[in-house]
């Protein structure tokens, strides 16, 4: 199967590597033209891959919306496992969601990656024309070394084969190793962010998702030993990519807020709590429509309670009943401070007041 996909491969690298190794200064057998070669022959499948993955975001957000749904299917058939089943996937079908496509970008790299894994084990300093790349391709990118290292060389490469290569053990080790630590941290990277857009609420899908975050990764960083310094190239490159343009999808297109906060009461409806430095309507120093600049008997206003009168939003009546306690008092004032406060305040024509005049 592999055979049959590292033909295409091989062809596009070899289209690349000429394409490269025709700009002015870049040697075609040096490891700057196999490197960038492998570099853009992962861009270009990124590229091709995008629709899918476009596909894969709208599908995502589809089982968000979903969620709330699932949950209520759950609920109602807990305990039948086979009818939530049915129910769930007609509920999908129904609303053209698949739980899996988070990971149908990742899984679809597969076969191209074993592909190149296929077409660079063919580098060697005698290989012979194959998979659309020539003979004297294949040999010099035997050869070509990436940060010291021959791209066709393996961590568990013989020191006989390294030395025929023209390189050194020590260095082929730390730089796959490296790579190889790299490819897998950013393997988990990339499939912890597929899952946290996923939204998927589904047990079964769940548990796949959270195989394929763990089980991934450390198969890769496992069987990296195995994988030429080429292929292990092309991993980090693709993993790095998915990670800025996961970055770039979630700040265009952020998960559905599945958990909105609750609106604010309506009129007539729960009273909010009450700051301890406003008095219960806001009122106090500033602006009431009927409140004077310490916001002494005036209606609510905004600001901090008033100095040394009954806060804004309290307005006390001329008479105030027999053991009543007044509230809202500004800051500095006593409740008996504010009735009295309060009491003082007569209108012009009241009984008390003409009585005062006819002493007079």
């Amino acid at each position: 199967m592999f055979d049959v996909l590292a033909t295409p491969v091989g062809a596009l690298l070899a289209l690349i590597h000429t394409g490269i190794s025709n700009l002015p200064g870049v040697d075609s057998a040096s490891g700057l033209a196999w490197g960038l070669s492998i570099v853009f022959l992962t861009v270009t499948v990124r590229l091709l891959l995008f629709p899918l993955f476009v596909k894969q975001i709208k599908s995502q957000r589809r089982m968000q919306q979903l969620a709330p749904k699932v949950k209520e299917l759950q609920k109602l058939h807990k305990g039948d496992r086979e009818t939530l089943n049915t129910e769930m996937m007609k509920l999908y079908k129904e609303n053209n969601a698949n739980p899996i496509s988070g990971c149908l970008p990742l899984l679809l790299q597969l076969p191209v990656f074993f592909a190149l894994f296929t077409v660079i084990r063919n580098f060697k300093t005698d290989a012979s024309a194959a998979f659309g790349l020539t003979e004297q391709q294949l040999r010099e990118g035997a050869a070509a070394q990436v940060f010291g290292a021959p791209i066709s060389a393996a961590f568990n490469s013989p020191a006989s084969l390294i030395s025929e290569l023209g390189a050194n053990i020590t260095t082929v080790r730390i730089v796959a190793f490296l790579m190889v630590i790299g490819m897998g941290a950013s393997t988990f990277w990339t499939q912890r962010q597929m899952m946290s857009r996923a939204g998927t609420t589904d047990p079964q899908q769940v548990m796949v998702q959270k195989l394929l975050l763990y089980v991934l990764p450390l198969s890769f960083a496992v069987s990296g030993v195995f994988f030429p310094i080429g292929v292990l190239l092309y991993w980090l490159t693709t993993n790095v990519w998915s990670m800025g343009q996961q970055a770039w999808v979630i700040k265009r297109m952020p998960p559905i807020n599945l958990n909105p906060g609750k609106t604010p009461p309506a009129a007539g409806g729960t009273t909010p709590p009450r700051d301890k430095d406003k008095g219960p309507g806001g009122g106090g120093k500033g602006k009431g429509p009927e409140g004077d600049a310490d916001g002494a008997g005036g209606a609510p206003g905004t600001g901090t309670p008033g100095e040394g009168g009954p806060a804004a939003a309290t307005v006390l009546p001329a008479t105030t009943a027999r053991g009543a306690k007044p509230t809202g008092a500004g800051k500095g004032a006593t409740p008996k401070a504010a009735v009295s406060a309060a009491g003082n305040r007569r209108p012009a024509g009241s009984r008390k007041n003409k009585r005062r005049g006819g002493r007079r």
